[in-house]
């Protein structure tokens, strides 16, 4: 977690929310995939090989087993197929769902953001990503060639994702209080997780960042409940209300939450780092 202690803040008493109800989003039908697309996938596979089919009846099951490990039947790579297909859509469904509903508290934030707040913070995305680029070896011309930017777009970008991250980090605080949620000491690395949890409760402790580590986790567990209890097309999804009609409650708190998607912050990333302002899509 960065030190945030000089970076200039925004006050929950200049803000307010519109409507603390469950947010409600439209999201498109989930596809599923059809045999002619496994068949294409197949014979994509079999391309790569090198090897030329006319027909997938080609394909026996020796092939498969001289192709897959662990499977035996072309039945088993067709279903295989499935499988990933079903699973890469999930996680692509529930990215969309975390960003749409993201969307939806933005709007309901009534208040304006000061300029100097925004200056502040972009300043400070800005050191980090800086700093980010150098552990990586990376120059900043590299990644602005990487990322197909010109340095205007870059500054462009990042003012206009700091400012839309200032504005719902600032929305889950004021819904956190509403719905009581609160996260104890033991719970911090629960949502901000990190490679080695008790290193990272040490070093929050020596730095006086348990405050603010609290405040990031705060911002994690209200916003896997806002997801959690969405209206997705009319209805709240994968609860009882989804089959019986019932109106569902932000003030539920479900046993099991999903993880929600990083948010559309201007972080330079790579395979083991993510952003560190302190905000709801954020690990540690």
């Amino acid at each position: 977690m960065s030190d945030n202690s000089t970076v200039l803040q925004l006050s929950l008493e200049d803000f307010s929310l519109s409507d603390y109800d469950n947010v409600r989003i439209t999201l498109p039908e989930k596809p599923s995939i059809s045999s002619e697309d496994v068949d294409a996938q197949l014979f994509g596979f079999v391309l790569s090989t090198g090897r030329s089919v006319n027909s997938i009846d080609d394909l026996d099951d020796e092939w498969v087993k001289g192709n897959f490990e662990g499977l035996s039947t072309i039945e088993d790579v067709r279903q295989a197929i499935v499988d990933d297909y079903e699973r890469n859509l999930e996680l692509e469904y529930s990215d969309m769902k975390y960003r749409a509903c993201c969307d939806a508290l933005v709007e309901r934030l009534q208040g304006e953001v000061d300029e100097a707040v925004v200056a502040s913070n972009v300043e400070s995305m800005r050191q980090t990503n800086q700093a980010r680029l150098e552990a990586m070896h990376m120059s900043f011309e590299q990644y602005l060639r990487d990322e197909s930017m010109t340095p205007d777009q870059y500054e462009e970008k990042l003012a206009q994702e700091t400012l839309y991250l200032l504005r719902l980090n600032m929305a889950l605080d004021l819904l956190a209080p509403v719905l009581g949620i609160q996260v104890g000491n033991h719970e911090i690395t629960e949502y901000l997780s990190s490679p080695n949890p008790q290193k990272f409760l040490e070093e929050i402790r020596e730095k006086g960042q348990v405050e603010a580590a609290r405040q990031a986790a705060v911002r994690v567990k209200t916003m896997r409940r806002v997801i959690d209890t969405a209206y997705v097309n009319g209805v709240i999804e994968g609860s009882a209300s989804a089959h019986a009609g019932s109106k569902g409650s932000l003030g539920e708190c479900p046993d099991e939450v999903p993880a929600p998607g990083p948010l559309p912050a201007p972080v330079i990333r790579d395979a083991h780092q993510c952003s560190a302002s302190g905000s709801a899509g954020e690990d540690e």
